[in-house]
C-alpha cells in the first residue's frame, strides 16, 4: 500500500471514528483526553460505552488506525532515506556545463565588445564567476543534503516513537473489548 492509499484510508478512519464517538456520545470525553495527551482517559472513555457492538467497532478501527500509522511512520522514514541519497548524489555531479558558459560568456561578450582587451578582462572576469557559480551550487547542495537529513532525523525519531507504545489497545483488550 502507498503513501497516497495510507493517508487515504487514515483519513477514511479517522472520519468513521469520529462518527462512531459521535453515535456513542463520547465526543467530549474523547476530545477533553486527547488535548490532555491522556491515552488512559482515551481508553476509559471508549470503555465507557454500554452497547457492545458499538464498543468493539469503536476499538477496532481505533486499532487498524495505528497500524496503517505505523505503516506510514514506515514510508515516511524510506522516502527521506530517498532524499537523502538522491541530495548526496546531486552533490557528486559537479556544475561542470554551467561553469564553463560563466567561464565563455564574459569572454565572448568582452570580445564583442572590446575586441582583444576585453576577451582578456572576460578571461578573469568568467574566472571569478565560474568560481563563485561552483561555490553556490556546492553550498546549495550541502543545505539540501541537510535539510533532507533533518527530515530522515525527524521521520525516524517519529518511527521511533510509535514504536515504543505502539497501539492504543492490547491484543487482548481488543480481543474482549474490556479492560
Amino acid at each position: 500500500m502507498g503513501e497516497i492509499e495510507i493517508n487515504r484510508e487514515i483519513g477514511t478512519l479517522s472520519a468513521l471514528i469520529g462518527s462512531l464517538e459521535e453515535r456513542a456520545g463520547i465526543t467530549a470525553s474523547v476530545k477533553h483526553a486527547r488535548e490532555s495527551g491522556s491515552p488512559d482517559k482515551l481508553k476509559e472513555a471508549y470503555f465507557s460505552v454500554h452497547d457492545i457492538e458499538l464498543r468493539k467497532k469503536l476499538i477496532n478501527t481505533t486499532g487498524k488506525l495505528d497500524r496503517l500509522y505505523l505503516q506510514k511512520c514506515d514510508l515516511d522514514v524510506s522516502a527521506a532515506r530517498e532524499e537523502v541519497s538522491n541530495a548526496e548524489d546531486k552533490s557528486k555531479q559537479q556544475p561542470w556545463p554551467l561553469a564553463a558558459a560563466s567561464w565563455l560568456g564574459p569572454v565572448v561578450i568582452g570580445q564583442w565588445i572590446y575586441g582583444l582587451f576585453g576577451a582578456i578582462g572576460g578571461v578573469i572576469a568568467g574566472y571569478f564567476l565560474s568560481e563563485w557559480v561552483i561555490r553556490v551550487t556546492k553550498k546549495e547542495d550541502a543545505r539540501s543534503i541537510e535539510q533532507a537529513k533533518h527530515l530522515l532525523a525527524t521521520a525516524l525519531r517519529r518511527n521511533e516513537e510509535s514504536r515504543m507504545d505502539p497501539y492504543l489497545f492490547s491484543a487482548s483488550e481488543m480481543e474482549a473489548c474490556e479492560k
